[in-house]
């Protein structure tokens, strides 16, 4: 029987450090301890660069530990993605380049040139069999496990070839990964987890790759003694080297693996592959999308040497694939992990848009919807005006290049939402300034966008959209509702955008197109995602004599001139105020779901809702003002 141990964590940078700390504690060290009295074991570890900087910046003796355990071969480092990236969603440049500063990494910390590929999230596709022999490596551990399938589609070894190249693949133990995610999500006990395991190597099969998810483990609530136990148990059975692993006297099977996002590591709820994500989710769509055209652009600059290789850095950061992953660590749900892709993004921006010899374009369909949207960068604020319900899909503070418009609403299966009184689409991109019509005498405590019978929501609709002025600042939306029994006949929208040095101005018109008077209850939605220490997300409601605190996660408060929301980490306010008194409906949305740190609460965003009772005869208007200031504090 041969047998090979390994482990891995996905730990990546935005996810919380007393994470980090909780691993180090509960597995890192005893494991690492336990290899450092063990004779004849080798261990396959895959470590993320985030943990290994980690390490090495504030956990030295661990950190010379691990070197020392590879040096003396009882470590096998496997390579990976610097950034963590999705491989397949890359250019075969940049799969090449993460691959190569991983592999560079290792070699000058740890001693070892690795020549064994871990897949980050465990995405596979035939086309990295080129890049891996462009980059030297020779194997790649995967699972085989496929779960439109499913089933373990090998259990042994073999070598796969693609367009003259080859490799060796080596399946890791889809018995043992899928008991690893039963323990972690409490459908089994640890001292379950270990009977099954050894019942399994009992058995002898000829050929086992145990390769353990250690955020899995956490996500279950292992413990330092249980982490000894485990592995003390897989290391009795003989672990080799990946190297004796291949010196086999037979030559070895010969076998195919298609593109496919394998294994149990990630949440993929109805998914097909990884791709379908962005069919089905709007917000990562457009994140994607964003990524994407900014490789496009920044590669077009081909002057100043070391503003290309700024460009290039930012753009290794871009390539990370945590925002599009729901694993123990729930990266994709973490708005810390997302608000650090859109702080490259607007330093990308910001370089590009100040060179004096290159034209940024400022008109790009960043979401690859058919319809273009129009980036404007001022002093302060940083906008990306989309057509698409004529409203803002972007609001950087370029300060602190923090991206208020970074909300989520995530498909159904990606975490549990706690209880929203008035939910939001899932997998729709929630955009500020959108629009809805309500019955006038609706009640805004029932208010719900899935109801279509008693809202109509104008967040899909195309408006027509120009530009006003030459410095790209001014912007007009125009869109009809068409004759709607909510509202009584057909309304005429008009949105004017002004777009200043720390305020987004928007002058709105409605218009009564129908031949008879008509009467419905006007709403203007402002999600915005605030980073804040207190949850729920507190407001000043703001008078002339006093303000008013409120710090409930769902409020609706009449007669409202304006309100005050604080952004400390950043030391930042957001202040919203409108011409007429409105009502204002607040809700903070929040996703419940198990990871490495136990059930977290992890905020996604807060809606803010101004609405107004319209009565309009025929070919009257209706103007309303609503300006949103970003400042610091």
């Amino acid at each position: 029987m041969k047998v090979l141990i390994g482990a891995y964590s996905q730990l990546s940078q935005g996810v919380p450090v007393p994470a980090f700390e909780r691993a180090l504690t509960a597995v890192f060290k005893p494991l690492l301890t336990l290899l450092h009295h063990s004779e004849g074991a080798v261990l396959q570890l895959s470590l993320g660069v985030p943990v290994l900087e980690w390490l090495e910046l504030t956990q030295q003796p661990v950190n010379l530990l691990l070197a020392d355990l590879a040096r003396r071969g009882k470590v096998e480092l496997l390579t990976g993605s610097y950034h963590q990236s999705i491989l397949s969603l890359l250019s075969p440049k940049d799969r090449s380049n993460q691959i190569e500063l991983t592999t560079t990494y290792l070699r000058k910390r740890y001693g070892q040139r690795s020549k064994t590929l871990f897949s980050y999230a465990q995405v596979f596709n035939p086309h990295y069999i080129n890049t891996m022999n462009l980059c030297c490596i020779d194997s790649l551990v995967i699972s085989s496990y496929d779960c439109d399938k499913p089933k373990q589609q090998f259990t042994e070894p073999f070598s796969m070839q693609e367009m003259g190249k080859s490799i060796s693949v080596i399946p890791t133990s889809s018995t043992i990964n899928s008991l690893i995610r039963k323990f972690a999500e409490k459908e089994i006990g640890f001292g379950n987890l270990l009977d099954q395991v050894r019942s399994m190597f009992e058995a002898k099969p000829p050929f086992v790759m145990a390769m353990i998810n250690i955020d899995q483990l956490l996500q279950g609530g292992i413990t330092e003694e249980q982490t000894n136990l485990l592995f003390t148990m897989l290391l009795q059975y003989g672990s080799q080297s990946i190297e004796e692993a291949h010196s086999l006297e037979e030559l070895p099977q010969k076998g195919y693996l298609q593109a496919g996002w394998y294994g149990f590591d990630s949440t993929k709820a109805d998914l097909c592959c990884i791709n379908d994500l962005f069919v089905k989710d709007e917000s990562l769509s457009y994140l994607y999308g964003r990524y994407t055209s900014m490789v496009e652009i920044a590669r077009t600059y081909k002057k100043d040497k070391d503003v290309r290789k700024r460009l290039e850095h930012l753009i290794q950061k871009l390539s990370t694939g945590t925002v599009y992953l729901c694993d123990a660590n729930a990266t994709m749900l973490r708005s810390s992990v997302r608000k650090l892709f859109w702080r490259y993004i607007s330093e990308a921006d910001s370089v590009l848009s100040a060179l004096k010899d290159f034209s940024y374009p400022v008109v790009t369909d960043f979401d690859h919807d058919e319809l273009d949207e129009y980036l404007v960068i001022g002093k302060y604020l940083s906008c990306v005006i989309d057509s698409k319900g004529g409203s803002l899909a972007e609001l950087t503070y370029l300060p602190s290049l923090y991206n208020y418009g970074d909300t989520l609403s995530p498909l159904q299966g990606f975490g549990s939402s706690l209880h929203n009184q008035h939910p939001a689409l899932q997998g729709r991109k929630q955009r500020l300034f959108s629009d809805v019509f309500l019955p006038f005498e609706s009640v805004l405590d029932e208010y719900a966008k899935t109801d279509e019978q008693s809202c109509l929501d104008m967040s899909t609709t195309v408006y027509n959209l120009s530009v006003l002025d030459r410095r790209n600042t001014e912007f007009r939306a125009i869109a009809t509702t068409d004759a709607s029994p909510i509202i009584g006949g057909e309304v005429g929208l008009s949105k004017h955008f002004k777009i200043r040095q720390n305020t987004v101005l928007l002058d709105v018109t409605l218009t009564n197109l129908s031949e008879h008077p008509v009467s419905f209850r006007y709403g203007c939605e402002i999600p915005l995602s605030i980073a804040s220490f207190k949850n729920p997300i507190p407001f000043f409601q703001l008078e002339n004599k006093k303000n008013v605190l409120h710090e409930d996660d769902e409020i609706i408060l009449k007669q409202v001139k304006s309100i005050r929301m604080y952004d400390e980490p950043n030391s930042t306010s957001l202040t919203l105020v409108a011409d007429t008194r409105f009502t204002l409906l607040k809700e903070d949305y929040t996703i419940e779901i198990p990871t490495v740190l136990g059930v977290e609460q992890l905020y996604q965003h807060t809606l803010f809702m101004t609405s107004w009772p319209i009565q309009l005869e025929s070919g009257a208007e209706k103007k309303i003002t609503l300006g949103l200031r970003v400042e610091r504090k």
